[in-house]
């Protein structure tokens, strides 16, 4: 893997996250719509959802929560989600949870996955990063990476304490099954 190590400043900083496996999630939407909602009033930032559509291609979507009112997906074609995180897709406006987010199928409620209070994230963690220097952390477990297609343990980079990447569009991070936290910094390019 190449590093990047010259940069002027950090741009900002993603605070330290949970990394899983997607395919610990049940009731996938299968060509749903998906729904977002917490069981707190203070739950009123970014959240954004990734996985694919009927098609099998690649998808995100960002909402802004409303607290305890649902917030549905304007997509109705959801096939597998990987993962959703407290912010938006390019990784910014990340904030922990204040309550209980429940992501849900549309139709029947069932519910695919949830991010605790306190916590940023659930599953596969992707992020919208063309062109970025990132500076990844791996604060525990074993994370693995990839910038090109979707991450698996057979295909990704198993990441070291700190690894310096060039986003080619997509960051995607997973974990086996012992589960992960990381932290990420996106570099400023220097001249």
């Amino acid at each position: 893997m190449l590093t990047y190590d010259i940069y002027k400043r950090i741009k900002r900083i993603l605070p330290t996250f949970q990394i899983t496996r997607h395919s610990g999630f049940t009731n996938q939407p299968s060509g749903d719509g998906v729904e977002v909602v917490s069981n707190s009033a203070d739950d009123t930032g970014y959240i954004t959802i990734w996985g694919t559509d009927t098609n099998g291609d690649i998808q995100y979507e960002e909402l802004t929560l409303t607290g305890t009112d649902a917030v549905a997906t304007t997509r109705k074609d959801w096939d597998d989600i990987f993962g959703v995180f407290m912010g938006r897709a390019n990784g910014s406006s990340m904030v922990a949870a204040a309550g209980t987010i429940t992501v849900r199928e549309a139709s029947t409620d069932q519910t695919i996955t949830t991010v605790a209070a306190t916590e940023y994230s659930s599953g596969m963690a992707c992020f919208y990063m063309p062109g970025e220097i990132v500076e990844i952390y791996k604060a525990s477990g074993n994370i693995f990476m990839n910038s090109v297609e979707v991450v698996t343990e057979a295909n990704g980079w198993p990441c070291q304490t700190i690894e310096y990447l060039k986003v080619t569009d997509y960051l995607y991070l997973t974990s086996d099954g012992t589960g992960a936290t990381s932290k990420i910094k996106v570099l400023e390019q220097g001249a």
